[in-house]
This record gives C-alpha cells, structure tokens and sequence, in this order.
C-alpha cells in the first residue's frame, strides 16, 4: 500500500510545474516587483517558467529575461502600468505580459533611455507600449494585441507609442486590433521596419517628426496604412499596405502637410485611394505599385511634387486632382490610358491629364460622391474642359510598364483562368470532333 501510494504521489509532484511548489521564489503569491528589488545594478534576472504577479518598477539597470520565451507570464490586474522602466539602459526579453484592465496607464511604460524590448507578448486594455522623453531604445519581435471586447477603436489605445523619443529602432514587431499601430509624435530618426499592422486605425502614424524611415512594413484592414503628416524627411519605402477600404477616408498612404519626403517601391493594392496627398510639397515618389484601389492617385492642394516610373494598374480611377499646380508627374504607366509613340522611344506623345471635374463638383455637393464612375458623371467628366491649363498632367506617359517582376505576379494570377479556359475550349473542339467522326 505504502509503495503505492509512494508511487503516485511522485507522479503528481512532477506533472507540478516547478512554480507552483510551496517555497519556491516563484510561487504566484511572490510579485516580480521583490525579484527586482532584490537584485544589483547590472544584474541578469533570468526567470523560470510560471506566472508573476505586476505591477513592476525597474529604476536601475537590470536585465530580465525569460529561461524559456513566452512561459513566463506577468499577470497584472490593478489600475498601474503593468512594468515601468525609469532607468536607463534596461533590456527585457520573452516575457508573456496580461495586462487586461481597461484603463489609462499603458501596458508598459518607457522613460529611460537605451531600453530593449525583445520577444515579448502583451495583451493590454491600454496602449500596450509607451515611451517618454527617452531616446534610443529597440522593440523587437513583439507582439501587441487589444484584449477587451466591446470597445471601439477611437477608445482603444495605441500599439507603440512614442513622444519625444528619438532615435528608436522598431523592427518586426506584430500589432493588431489597437488605435493606431505604431504612433510616434515630436520623435525623430526612428526605423520602423518589418513590422505587421492589422485591423486599428492607423497603421504606422508619424506627426511632427523629422528623419523617420519607415520600410518593409505589411498593413491591411486598417483605416489607413501609412499616415504621414506635418513632417519632413521621412523616408517611406518597399511596403506593402493592402485592403484599406473599409472607411469612407481609407488610404494605403497618406501624406497631409508632408514635405522633402521620399515615398520609393511601395505596394498599395486594394485600398479606397492608393496615395493621398495634400497640402504637401517637395516630396519624391517613384517606382510604386497602385494596384486595385478604387482611386490610384488623388492630389489635393499640393505642388512641387515629382511622381515618376509607378505602375497604376487595374484602379477604378487611376487619378485624381484639384487645385494642385506645378507637381512633375512623368514616366508614369497609366494601363486605362491609350498613348501614341511615334517615334519608338516608349513614351507617349499624348499627355495623361487628371481631369478636376469629379473632385471640383464633390468638394461643393458631398453626396454627388454616390455617382462615382457612374456612366452619368463618366459622361460629365468628358464634357469638361476648362481650364485646362491648370489641369495636372503626366507630359510623357509609359507605353509600357516600367517594372516586370511586380505586373508578372498580377500577370500570373490573371493569366491562370485564361489558360482554364483555352483547355476547355480545346477540349469542346475534341469532343464535337468525335461526335462527327461517330456520326460517320
């Protein structure tokens, strides 16, 4: 009997995780908060799996890491940040953090300077991370999801979040179901790069800064890929920014008093507008893809902009404009415009103009904007020809797409049901052959 009972008791002690066992420092009762209280400036806390109890301050230097990434698990449950980092130079790495009370504080709050943030999983009912007045730090390969139901999303808090921060790398982070995805305001020289937005407001929102560089980042289902406003020398580049089309003001990318900005080999593809652009000037767009959006292109109150080598493809409308003058639109391909190249050198000696008329008569009557691309507005639109030497204009058009590789995906998928259906019309001609041959 005894051996027995020996028997099982062992067998349940070890289906006990190690945290759960009376006396050990990482019993759920024991709060994080001692752990780090307890440790020296510089020290490495490496945490065994199992659950600790939030909120936490780090004021020193310290790193706090997981012995095994996304099995150890800051649970907090008061109205406070759930970690709050005040000191400089602070790395934390692989921790699971549930932090799903619905409430002002962020998830995690930054104020020092040179903080890592790595492999971490945050559910928050706040903004998952925020940063203040502390400059170069890292967020890597986390993810950032909204846990509370029922709340709107003008309601919910941001992703990332950084003010006056500058010169943070954000890089191949996952972020869904917030405000906006990653939200950096008075904060410059930031990378945000390989990160993944879905389903918020925003994706990548950027205010008031200078030098950002925002690249091979992947937004779809939000309002708005990429808003770039009140800022300059931004860099916007190899995106890819799909599905925003949901809203009456969805984007793929946005610029709104944008300037000296650079936005190069971006996809925009089935948004309501590709590419907005609005009391913006000095700026260089070139060698993008505006693939299936409603409206390729619409120009609002902006000049001196350049707009060379894209690829409109497939859109609705492939552009629009008003009361935008002296803008270098050249080079572009236009597939719903019909060129002339008499002379072989693959520019059309037609210009493409963006006739003002649609834009013009909605921004007076709003409601006409039901009768878009309507075979009466369509009619209207041709009609119209005043002024049109304020009209924006591409004066050398492309004949032919000025890149391959991206028109051939689009081109492969188009062509596969071209194909199905050459078989099948082989295939009616075999068999009507038969048929007669049998007749006979």
């Amino acid at each position: 009997m005894i051996p027995s009972l020996l028997r099982w008791s062992i067998l349940i002690l070890a289906a006990v995780p190690l945290w759960l066992l009376p006396g050990s420092v990482h019993a759920e009762a024991v709060s994080l908060q001692s752990i780090v209280d307890a440790a020296s400036p510089g020290e490495t806390i490496e945490l065994e799996p199992g659950v600790y109890k939030g909120a936490v301050t780090i004021d020193k230097p310290l790193t706090v890491k997981a012995a095994r990434e996304g099995e150890v698990i800051l649970r907090n449950d008061t109205e406070q940040s759930a970690l709050r980092i005040e000191a400089s130079g602070v790395r934390v790495e692989g921790l699971r953090i549930e932090d799903e009370v619905l409430k002002e504080e962020p998830t995690i709050w930054v104020a020092g300077s040179g903080t890592r943030l790595d492999g971490l999983y945050i559910r928050t009912g706040a903004d998952g991370i925020a940063v203040r007045d502390a400059d170069d730090g890292e967020i890597a390969r986390t993810t950032i999801e909204w846990a509370v139901d029922g709340v709107r999303t003008a309601s919910k808090g941001n992703g990332i979040d950084l003010y006056n921060a500058h010169r943070w790398s954000l890089t191949d982070n996952r972020i869904s179901d917030v405000h906006d995805g990653i939200y950096m305001e008075n904060s410059d020289d930031a990378v945000v790069s390989g990160n993944l937005i879905e389903r918020s407001r925003y994706g990548v929102h950027c205010m008031y800064t200078e030098g950002t560089v925002i690249e091979r980042n992947e937004g779809k289902l939000n309002v708005t890929g990429a808003m770039v406003m009140t800022a300059r020398r931004v860099e916007v580049r190899d995106n890819r920014f799909s599905k925003q089309s949901e809203n009456v003001n969805s984007q793929g990318i946005l610029l709104y008093d944008a300037h000296d900005s650079v936005f190069a080999g971006n996809i925009v593809e089935g948004n309501r507008v590709g590419f907005y652009v609005e009391q913006s000037t000095g700026n260089r767009l070139e060698q993008n893809l505006v693939s299936y959006n409603f409206i390729g292109l619409q120009l609002i109150s902006s000049s001196g902009n350049s707009f060379s080598n894209h690829l409109f493809l497939g859109n609705v409308s492939d552009a629009q404009a008003r009361d935008s003058h002296d803008n270098d639109l050249s080079g572009n391909y236009w597939d719903s415009f019909r060129g002339v190249d008499a002379d072989g050198d693959g520019y059309s000696d037609l210009t493409y103009a963006i006739n003002p008329f649609f834009q013009s008569l909605t921004q007076k009557r709003a409601p006409f904007q039901l009768f878009f691309q309507s075979p009466g507005m369509v009619f209207l639109e041709e009609l119209f020809q005043t002024d049109r030497a304020n009209w924006s204009y591409d004066g050398e058009p492309l004949m032919a797409p000025p890149f391959d590789m991206k028109l051939g995906e689009q081109n492969s998928s188009r062509s596969a049901p071209g194909m199905i259906g050459f078989v099948l019309l082989l295939g009616s001609c075999a068999l009507f052959y038969r048929m007669r041959r049998e007749k006979e």
